[in-house]
C-alpha cells in the first residue's frame, strides 16, 4: 500500500507537468464538497503567494517609495507593472510580479529583455519598508546588477511553480497561460478535473496526507527545501540558511528520526497558517509524545519552543523558527 500511494504520487508530479488549461478547474470549484477546507485555504497565506505587481502591498510599496533605499533607481508605473530605471543608464526592467504573501516580506521579479530577474530590493514586513534583497551581492559589480539578479529558465520555473498551479515548462522558460497564481487546492493536490467530473472514483485526485512520514516531509520539502546528498544532522551548522528550510531540520530532527511518524502535518494544518503567537498549541503537540517531562520546570512545560525550536535571524528582517528539534 505504501508503494502505490508513492506511485501515485510520482504519476499525480508528472500529471500536473503535462496538463493543459482544461485539466484545472479552479478553488471554487473545489468549494460546494469541501467548504471548510476552501475557506480556510482561500484565507491562508499559501493562496496569496504570488500577485500581479499591480495593486500588491508591494507594488503600493515601490511607487509609494518612487525610488530605491540607496536612490539609484526609480520605480514608475507602467500600466498593472513597475517599470524600474536607473539614474541616467537606459536599461530598464519590467517588474510584473510580486512573491510572497508579506509574512516576511515580498519580492518583485520581472523580465529584463526576455530573461527573468529578480530585484535588487525586498519588501520587509519588519522593516515596514525597501531592503536588498536577501542573498543578492551587496555591492553589485555593473548598472545590469544595480538591477537585480538573473534567474535561469529552469530556476524560475521552479519559483513560479512552487508559487502558483498550472504552471507548465515552456521552450525558454515558465508557461504562465494556464496559471493560477497563489498555491491553490491544484497545487498540492493536483489537477482536479476528473475528480470533479467523478468524486467517487478512486485515484481521481492525490491526497498528501495518505503519505507516509518522510515521504509527506519530502512532499512538502519540494518547495519548501529538502537536505542536499551529503548534508550531516546539524544543518543549521552547515548553513545558517538551512534554518529557513523547515523540511530539512525536520529530517534532521532526533524526533523524526526515533519516532519515524513525525511530519508537517504533526503540528501544521494544511489549509491554514502557522500559529506563531499559539505557544500552547504547539507545546501540546509536543506533550502528545513526551507527556513524562518530570525534570521540567511549570513553566519549561507550558513552551517548549523557546529551547527546543529556537528562533533564528537571518539578516536584520528576517526571522524563522528552527525545525531541526533539540
Amino acid at each position: 500500500m505504501k508503494s502505490l500511494r508513492l506511485l501515485l504520487w510520482a504519476l499525480i508530479s508528472v500529471a500536473c507537468s503535462v496538463a493543459s488549461a482544461a485539466d484545472y478547474v479552479g478553488n471554487t470549484a473545489c468549494a460546494a464538497c469541501h467548504p471548510e477546507e476552501y475557506a480556510k485555504q482561500s484565507a491562508s497565506h499559501h493562496a496569496h503567494s504570488l500577485h500581479t505587481i499591480g495593486g500588491s502591498l508591494l507594488g503600493s510599496a515601490l511607487l509609494r517609495a518612487g525610488h530605491s533605499p540607496d536612490g539609484r533607481l526609480q520605480y514608475e508605473a507602467d500600466g498593472n507593472r513597475i517599470l524600474v530605471r536607473e539614474n541616467g543608464a537606459p536599461d530598464t526592467l519590467l517588474i510584473e510580479w510580486a512573491f510572497g504573501a508579506g509574512v516576511q516580506g515580498s519580492t518583485p521579479v520581472g523580465l529584463f529583455g526576455q530573461q527573468y530577474m529578480e530585484h535588487q530590493f525586498s519588501y520587509y514586513s519588519r522593516l515596514q519598508g525597501l531592503a536588498p534583497t536577501f542573498g543578492h551581492p551587496a555591492h553589485p559589480a555593473t548598472p545590469i546588477a544595480e538591477l537585480g539578479v538573473f534567474q535561469d529558465s529552469r530556476t524560475i520555473f521552479q519559483c513560479f511553480n512552487c508559487h502558483a498551479a498550472g504552471v507548465q515548462m515552456g521552450a525558454n522558460g515558465p508557461d504562465l497561460r494556464n496559471m493560477l497564481p497563489g498555491v491553490q487546492c491544484e497545487r498540492c493536490h493536483g489537477p482536479g478535473s476528473a475528480h470533479v467530473q467523478a468524486p467517487r472514483k478512486q485515484n481521481t485526485i492525490f491526497d498528501p496526507g495518505s503519505l507516509p512520514a518522510k515521504a509527506l516531509i519530502q512532499f512538502c520539502g519540494q518547495c519548501h527545501r529538502l537536505p542536499g546528498p551529503d548534508m550531516g544532522d546539524q544543518p543549521e551548522l552547515e548553513d545558517p540558511v538551512n534554518v529557513r528550510f523547515a523540511p530539512i531540520g525536520l529530517l534532521a530532527s532526533r524526533c523524526f528520526r526515533a519516532s519515524g511518524k513525525l511530519s508537517c502535518l504533526t503540528c501544521h494544518d494544511p489549509h491554514s497558517d502557522v500559529r506563531p503567537r499559539d505557544s500552547g498549541f504547539y507545546t501540546e503537540r509536543c506533550l502528545s509524545c513526551h507527556a513524562n517531562v518530570a525534570r521540567h520546570t511549570a513553566a519549561q512545560k507550558k513552551n517548549c519552543l523557546p529551547c527546543h525550536m529556537k528562533q533564528a535571524s537571518l539578516g536584520r528582517f528576517l526571522v524563522f523558527t528552527d525545525h531541526r528539534i533539540r
